[in-house]
């Protein structure tokens, strides 16, 4: 069990969810989700004095890059389309439907949910750009930075806007909006 009582996602779906691999991976862990209208994601990152970029940003004081901030941004708001994704697709094959992250624990050690993830990570690439976002605060090797993704809206292009914010307790360290374009392969 995790400290909010809930059992996580297992590893391996985990890891099936994402496209990425170390030292890509910026999301520790998801925490929260929402599906539909009103959805949104919150993940966690833990920065540890043994993160490889920290090493030269800066040797005698290291603070978490910006640019990771972004690419966390990024990575929060994929799972959150990749989530939405699942929620269809196995509402589609079994007329049930998962509407947040416990519903979709409930189903995530089985083999169907595990084959849905996998078919639809090989089917779906994207492209991220980052617009508007403001550095606040920093985030030093000790915290743990909470990052809230909301799908603003999506244009007639097809591309998502997502309303992102990064948080260390109630300091607000970094907000804005990234944009992704996702198609199927």
């Amino acid at each position: 069990m995790s400290r909010n009582g809930r059992t996580p996602l297992p590893a391996k779906v985990f890891l099936h969810m994402g496209g990425w691999r170390q030292p890509l991976v910026m999301v520790d862990s998801i925490v929260d989700y929402k599906y539909g209208d009103n959805g949104f994601i919150k993940v966690i990152k833990h920065v540890t004095f043994n993160e490889p970029y920290l090493q030269g940003h800066f040797p005698d004081d290291p603070i978490m890059p910006g640019v990771i901030i972004a690419e966390i941004f990024g990575q929060a708001s994929e799972y959150l389309s990749f989530l939405t994704d699942i929620c269809d697709i196995w509402e589609q094959k079994t007329g049930a439907a998962l509407r947040n992250l416990r519903d979709i624990e409930s189903q995530a050690r089985g083999e169907e949910m595990l084959e849905i993830i996998k078919a639809r990570r090989l089917k779906v690439r994207g492209v991220l750009a980052a617009q508007n976002l403001k550095f606040k605060d920093i985030a030093w090797p000790g915290d743990t930075i909470e990052v809230m993704s909301k799908l603003a809206f999506s244009d007639s292009q097809g591309f998502k806007h997502y309303a992102v914010s990064a948080h260390v307790g109630k300091r607000i360290i970094s907000q804005g909006t990234v944009i992704n374009f996702r198609e199927d392969k």
